[in-house]
């Protein structure tokens, strides 16, 4: 038996390679999973690789819009009956620059739509399938960049990231007496894709690239495999008295 067995887990920003992570190892304890993201290219190529082994889907959704959000979750429960799992993942950087002279509104605009309102939309969607149901887990995606500096990430993705963090605490707070567990993940430096290969190996240089190893108590960079089987964890009963919470996953490089 798989720990997530016969739970149903939507995961935003599931065209991206955490998304799939997180999906594979969700799939692989028996969650049946639907993938949402702006992309729909991305979400066929991932969903086509879950469905070989798995039972997956995907609905084309743009979170930082509530009629999008509610469609989305709607979409989930229409299909499987119910919604179990919702991981709030999809953001980023999204590509606006990193530091303060070169960003400009419509950058700080997209990256707080993005990752702080699209958390809040899909939550605000899901608790209410969750609360008719008893019991729901809510697994939100924060940063090392909105726990302390990140060295490749601009202002607005860390109020975005830091605003994540008090956004869980503050729906654990409300949700709680339903059964809806709330919790936030805090990844260091992930390479999950080839835009953060390119800022860390291209873009950084010789000597920020060490730095960052040398902050990095277990001297390594994490991996995505590291971020999906903590989001497995709490989606999971072995979590089931832990809520409000952020766990850090960094090597140690910033401790709460």
């Amino acid at each position: 038996m798989g720990k997530l067995d016969n739970k149903i887990a939507l995961i935003t920003g599931g065209g991206g390679g955490l998304g799939h992570e997180i999906a594979l190892s969700m799939a692989k304890e028996g969650a049946k999973i639907v993938l949402s993201d702006i992309n729909e290219q991305s979400l066929k190529e991932v969903t086509s690789d879950l469905q070989k082994n798995y039972e997956a889907d995907y609905v084309v959704a743009d979170v930082s819009n509530q009629a999008d959000a509610k469609k989305m979750v709607d979409y989930v429960v229409e299909k499987f009956g119910q919604i179990d799992i919702l991981v709030n993942n999809a953001g980023g950087s999204l590509n606006t620059p990193k530091y303060l002279e070169d960003i400009k509104e419509e950058h700080w605009d997209r990256v707080l739509d993005v990752n702080l309102k699209g958390t809040f939309l899909a939550s605000q969607a899901a608790v209410k399938q969750m609360r008719e149901k008893g019991s729901g887990k809510i697994i939100n995606m924060s940063s090392i960049g909105g726990r302390t500096a990140s060295l490749v990430t601009g202002a607005p993705y860390a109020a975005a990231k830091g605003g994540i963090i008090s956004l869980t605490r503050r729906l654990a707070n409300e949700v709680g007496a339903y059964g809806i567990n709330v919790n936030a993940i805090a990844p260091g430096l992930i390479i999950s894709g080839d835009r953060m290969h390119r800022v860390f190996y291209e873009e950084s240089s010789e000597k920020e690239r060490e730095k960052t190893l040398n902050d990095i108590p277990l001297k390594e960079l994490g991996e995505k495999s590291d971020v999906a089987n903590t989001a497995v964890f709490l989606a999971s009963e072995e979590s089931k008295y832990i809520t409000g919470a952020v766990i850090d996953v960094n090597g140690g490089r910033f401790m709460g």
